[in-house]
């Protein structure tokens, strides 16, 4: 009796690894988008490492949720299309939960509270608010949630760049008078690269969260990812990646 209780315990430990393996196979070879643009959230670093928050977030969450994924690199504009045409599975990108954006693609629970803020030149006196931007040029990823708000919300001249670190360097060399991006990544370019000269004005013009958004046929890997988020954030892997990149306040 021994023998065959030893046996059916084999066989049940067998059946719930197998059972594992199939549901991670399930979810498939993923592939995640990102625009690699966008420190701390995601950039390459001199050794051409994909590195930053969502890096680790998404690395984390999949390591949990048991499933193995893929990076693709590439432009901001045209990425929810892509999404939604297949060509990712996933995109991970400081993305803004929106209502026009979940028409197309699913987002996850939120994970990541933002907003818009203006960066100016450090000798601007002119400009202290979006009032003060009714006649001057403001510079701005092209198709964010930034480019958004300068259009509806403010009287600016809005120009757009294929990247954001574009906009701050346009700024910077005086092509525009100032430059709209999410307040982590704002104030993460501003205090990397102090040669630019730049100063972050006082306020935050929008309340967003950030979502991984997923292709709305994969609703099997949006319940993945938000299973692997909770988690994370339940045994306190969030967190430590939260304070590496943004520390404690």
């Amino acid at each position: 009796m021994k023998k065959f209780y030893g046996l059916m315990i084999l066989v049940l430990i067998a059946g719930a690894v197998l059972s594992a393996c199939a549901e991670q196979e399930d979810l498939g070879p993923v592939v995640i988008g990102l625009n690699a643009e966008y420190p701390p959230f995601e950039n390459v670093d001199e050794d051409g490492n994909l590195v930053g928050f969502d890096v680790d977030l998404m690395t984390a969450i999949a390591e949990e949720a048991g499933f193995e994924f893929e990076w693709v690199n590439t432009r901001w504009d045209g990425i929810f299309v892509a999404l939604a045409s297949g060509e990712f599975d996933a995109v991970i990108s400081a993305a803004t939960i929106t209502d026009e954006r979940a028409e197309t693609v699913d987002f996850s629970d939120p994970y990541f509270d933002a907003g818009q803020v203006i960066v100016v030149r450090a000798d601007e006196t002119d400009i202290a608010g979006p009032d003060d931007l009714t006649g001057k040029s403001a510079g701005v990823q092209l198709g964010t949630t930034g480019d958004i708000w300068l259009s509806e919300e403010t009287d600016a001249e809005v120009v757009r760049y294929d990247e954001n670190t574009l906009a701050f360097q346009a700024l910077s060399n005086g092509d525009v008078d100032a430059a709209v991006a999410d307040s982590p990544t704002a104030a993460e370019i501003v205090k990397a690269n102090p040669e630019m000269e730049l100063k972050l004005l006082p306020g935050v013009y929008t309340n967003e969260q950030y979502g991984i958004a997923v292709n709305k046929e994969r609703t099997d890997l949006l319940e993945a990812i938000n299973e692997g988020l909770a988690a994370i954030r339940e045994n306190g892997t969030y967190d430590e990646i939260y304070d590496k990149y943004f520390g404690t306040d």
